[in-house]
């Protein structure tokens, strides 16, 4: 009976020992698990927070300029030129009367035939003509190529009604506002990361207009950047475009190049505009991050010096029962 007694014991302190490791290590999981939950969480509603003050600050800005722009028609119509020359020297003086040089902005006008004329006259065909031969009454998007400091936000609106010179007949049609686009990148950066984030101008469809990236550069070189973006590794939403049409603001991570990602991308539907904001994990509340991860430490400690102790005591408890 003896030797069936001690082997009981020992296959007791055994069970006992497996049931309290795997329950350990159950628990253990299931709070990383939620821990990378809240983690996830943490840095998009952080993300979310940020963005939505970006998208704040670039919709004022795109708001005022259309003011400007309403401001400088009205002031046009009333002034009813005779010629084109008489134009060129309404836009020269709108102008001057609204400070544009200093803002480096620069208006001007398009006949029906798709001929521009700015203050230093006619320019030929303007070579944004054909992203407004759709007819619109207004549009806002950046003209020129996005790698060249040539670019432009680009603000057209379309006459109420044509206006027609009285003696050389030239129809103009639409009135353009032009912003250097670099002046306005203060109003779709943010100082939360200092120079690690990147912020994307994108067209609805998802192509670039226009990025603001510092440092190592942009980390998606794509023409087409949500569609490189939804095809990255771990990519938590493989369609962000039907994702926006039930939300405006979709933030998830993924991996690149062995590295991780946060981004947020929020729709300004009114300027037909995405604005993509992109930075590594590892600034995206990193102060959170290093708080959760010493918690952790701290807990993984104690649950391996009471998993240590436990089993110490079961095993004393058996050798005691034995001696007996």
């Amino acid at each position: 009976m003896e030797p069936e007694r001690k082997r009981s014991h020992t296959a007791l302190t055994a069970g006992m020992a497996s049931c309290l490791l795997l329950f350990t290590l159950a628990g253990g999981l299931y709070f990383t698990r939620y821990l990378q939950n809240r983690i996830f969480e943490e840095r998009t509603t952080q993300l979310n927070e940020i963005t939505a003050q970006v998208q704040v600050n670039l919709s004022n800005a795109l708001d005022a300029h259309w003011n400007y722009l309403t401001a400088a028609v009205n002031l046009l119509e009333s002034g009813a030129p005779e010629t084109e020359e008489d134009a060129v020297s309404c836009i020269a003086v709108l102008e001057g009367l609204l400070g544009m040089e200093e803002y480096s902005s620069k208006l001007m006008l398009l006949d029906s035939r798709g001929n521009s004329y700015d203050a230093e006259g006619r320019n030929g065909v303007w070579t944004g003509i054909d992203q407004i031969s759709g007819g619109a009454a207004r549009q806002t998007f950046i003209s020129g190529s996005y790698l060249g400091r040539g670019s432009s936000w680009t603000f057209v609106r379309k006459l109420d009604a044509p206006l027609v010179t009285e003696e050389d007949g030239t129809v103009f049609t639409h009135a353009v506002l032009l912003k250097d686009v670099y002046t306005m990148s203060r109003y779709y950066d943010s100082d939360a990361y200092g120079s690690r984030n990147e912020t994307y101008i994108l067209k609805s469809n998802g192509t670039r207009m226009h990025d603001n990236v510092s440092g190592e550069g942009s980390t998606i070189q794509a023409y087409n950047v949500l569609k490189v973006l939804e095809e990255m590794e771990q990519q938590a939403c493989p369609d962000i475009r039907a994702a926006l049409e039930e939300t405006d603001t979709v933030s998830a991570g993924f991996r690149h190049g062995g590295r991780e990602y946060y981004y947020c991308v929020t729709s300004l539907a009114e300027y037909d505009t995405l604005l993509l904001f992109l930075i590594p994990a590892e600034f995206v509340a990193s102060g959170t991050v290093r708080m959760v991860n010493t918690v952790v430490y701290t807990l993984v400690g104690l649950g391996v010096v009471v998993l240590a102790l436990s089993l110490l005591a079961v095993a004393a408890m058996t050798r005691r029962r034995n001696s007996a």
